[in-house]
Formats: C-alpha cells, sequence, structure tokens
C-alpha cells in the first residue's frame, strides 16, 4: 500500500525564495528516510494561490514516521518553522489506490492538477478509464486516493493529482477526456469540490 502526505504551507513574500531553496533541501532528507517520492510546488489557482505545496509518497506508515522524525532533527527544518515567515495551514495523508504512467519520471514535468472530488465509493473504474485517457493525451502521471489522515479523512473525500510537461499539455488532456465521455461518466458518481493548477518546482 502506498501513502501520499500533502502539507501545505503559507510564506511570507520576502521569505518565498529561501523557503522553496530550504524545502529542497529538506526533500533530501526526505529521501534519505523514507520518502520514495517528493515534489515541491506553488499552487497557481483558487483561494489559496501563492502556497507551497509538499507531496511526499511513501510505502508504509513506518517509512512515514522514520522521514518526520527526521525533520524534528534537521537544522534546515528547525530554522524554517522558527522563522516566523513560514506557517504549515494544511496537512493530510492519502491511502493511494492507483498509480498511473511513471512516477519517477521528473525530466519536462512542469505542471499539475490536483483535483479533489466526493463519492461514498471510491469509483476505481471510471477513474480507470479517466486517468487512462488523460495519460494518452498529455498526462505524464497520474495518481488517485482517499482521505486517510486530516481534514479530507472523512471516507468520501478524494484526491485525483496528475503531472503535465505543458498547460497546453493539461488541455489537450481534458479535451479528450470531455471528447472520449470518460469524463462526462465520472462526474455522474463523483461531485467535484475543486481542481487547482500547480507549478512544480523540483
Amino acid at each position: 500500500m502506498t501513502y501520499l502526505a500533502i502539507t501545505q504551507a503559507k510564506v511570507t513574500p520576502d521569505y518565498r525564495e529561501q523557503a522553496i531553496e530550504n524545502i529542497k533541501r529538506i526533500k533530501n532528507a526526505a529521501l534519505l528516510n523514507g520518502a520514495k517520492l517528493v515534489r515541491l510546488a506553488l499552487m497557481q489557482s483558487g483561494s489559496n494561490v501563492g502556497k507551497l505545496m509538499f507531496f511526499q509518497f511513501f510505502e508504509s506508515l513506518d517509512d512515514a514516521e522514520r522521514v518526520y522524525d527526521a525533520f524534528t532533527e534537521d537544522a534546515i527544518y528547525k530554522e524554517t518553522m522558527k522563522s516566523g515567515k513560514f506557517e504549515i495551514t494544511r496537512r493530510g495523508m492519502l491511502r493511494v489506490h492507483m498509480e498511473f504512467g511513471d512516477l519517477s519520471a521528473a525530466e519536462n514535468l512542469k505542471y499539475a492538477t490536483l483535483t479533489i472530488g466526493t463519492s461514498d465509493d471510491p469509483q476505481l473504474g471510471a477513474i480507470t478509464k479517466f486517468a487512462n485517457v488523460l495519460t494518452a493525451n498529455g498526462a505524464v502521471t497520474a495518481v488517485y486516493g482517499s482521505g486517510f489522515v486530516g481534514d479530507m479523512a472523512d471516507g468520501k473525500t478524494h484526491v485525483f493529482g496528475a503531472t503535465y510537461p505543458s498547460l497546453s499539455a493539461v488541455q489537450s488532456a481534458y479535451d479528450a477526456a470531455a471528447k472520449a465521455g470518460v469524463a462526462d461518466e465520472l462526474y455522474k458518481v463523483v461531485s467535484v469540490q475543486r481542481r487547482q493548477v500547480l507549478r512544480l518546482l523540483d
């Protein structure tokens, strides 16, 4: 089973560049202590524009525990938290149901979309059809999971994320999903609450 931890942080404008550099260094601590993949992004749409997003994939919760234990001892992490200019506003964890594409592929990835929806059932069949169309028409990777820890751990909130090399690739993927009918099929069984665009930084 794979887990995905999502951390959202508010950063003052004068500290943003330093925060990004610090998190890139903290990323190394995460990878050395159990995270299998880490990504840093900047929210570019919705009410959280400008907030930093930190995504960590783990094979097990033991791996997650080792990473967070390492953070408490990491000098850069401590410096960032004590700066008074960096505030974690949300952190949650997903239980990942499915992964599509090559999640280790990092070259030329510039954007991600993050879609949050609700359904009493994860609707894996509809999601699989949707993801297959996206990854065949512009998306490089995709991941789908349900809230496990945090505000989204209500048994019915699910998150779908996908990465892209450009915004035109995002458009191509969603145009294809609409044309194929898989988007309409999905929206009949999952209520989409919001979809955000993120700029990948690392």
